[in-house]
């Protein structure tokens, strides 16, 4: 009776320093992402441009990417989207539209994950966002707290001298984030930014379950594709929130302007004719346009997307561009 009593008292024990620890992870987990997606504010004033995030590359430590990880080139791709857009320093084009632009356009293929494979006008974005997530890796050192039923007093339930016991696994994660803003047009490299990521934490505390892992420090570990997403964007932020004042300079510079086609044809300006001077001779009309010849009045076309006007012969709207029929 003593001994079952004790094991009683055990478990109980137990239960409230789980309930401790497990309220001081979430405490950690909310301080650690409590800040993602939140920036200073954007330059007043400045012309947000039009963006476009095709995938990026990830490539892990232990291995590159392709097979399976190839979901993580979208997946960075998708997140950094959310957050260039939280930024509220451009207008990010949503990755289905721009794909279906690239399409449109026959531009399959201008770009691979992480890179432009040549250069090309791409109607209705005026820059594309290119990233690289290098050497991601994820390793562990497990450390054991509580303590084990069966040295307290017996078994519970007689299931054995099995100890019931916490694995406090704490990770270190790792990468950097490369991350380019190129003209599509030209090719040029507008702005860019190399960052390296790293964090220390218990896997609870970041909101991570871990799969498989050796019992030696500085192994890397196994996890799922959500929690690598979560991971990615923990680094993800923290490379975009290193080049914002890189990003804000370009935002005030000549170089943040429409590209190519999308950019307003420059409207001519008409000569205003001069009062000539008394008694001087005035010229006579051209011949090749009598002064009486009928003016041919073009109608104006316009997107039926956003009503903006369109010039002659537009196939695709500036301003968002939707294609014209």
């Amino acid at each position: 009776m003593t001994v079952r009593t004790t094991s009683w008292a055990a478990l109980a024990l137990a239960a409230l320093v789980a309930g401790c620890a497990s309220s001081t992870e979430t405490a950690q987990r909310d301080t650690l992402t409590e800040n993602v997606g939140k920036y200073d504010p954007a330059p007043k004033g400045v012309n947000k441009p039009r963006v476009g995030i095709p995938a990026f590359s990830v490539k892990q430590a232990s291995g590159g990417s392709g097979g399976a990880d190839a979901e993580l080139d979208n997946l960075a791709a998708d997140q950094m989207s959310t957050l260039l857009d939280n930024s509220d320093r451009a207008t990010v084009v949503e990755r289905v539209q721009l794909q279906k632009l690239l399409d449109e356009q026959n531009m399959e293929g201008i770009v691979r994950p992480g890179e432009m494979a040549k250069t090309g006008q791409v109607r209705g974005v005026d820059f594309l966002l290119l990233g690289k997530v290098t050497n991601l890796r994820v390793k562990t050192e497990k450390k054991e707290r509580g303590f084990g039923l069966a040295q307290a007093g017996g078994s519970f339930f007689n299931f054995g001298a099995a100890d019931v016991k916490k694995n406090d696994t704490v990770i270190t994660t790792e990468c950097g984030v490369d991350i380019r803003l190129v003209n599509p047009s030209t090719g040029e490299v507008l702005l860019s930014n190399f960052s390296e990521y790293k964090k220390t934490d218990s896997a609870s505390a970041m909101g991570v379950d871990i799969l498989g892992a050796s019992a030696n420090a500085d192994a890397d570990i196994q996890m799922s594709d959500d929690d690598k997403g979560k991971i990615l964007r923990l680094a993800l932020d923290d490379a975009l929130r290193k080049s914002l004042p890189k990003f804000d300079k370009f935002l005030k510079s000549e170089k943040n302007v429409a590209t190519g086609a999308d950019a307003a044809p420059a409207k001519p300006t008409a000569a205003v004719p001069t009062a000539a001077p008394l008694g001087s001779a005035v010229a006579a009309p051209s011949p090749s346009k009598p002064a009486n010849s009928p003016t041919v009045t073009v109608a104006k076309k316009f997107c039926p997307n956003c009503g903006a006007e369109l010039p002659a012969g537009a196939k695709f709207c500036a301003k968002d561009g939707t294609k014209i029929e």
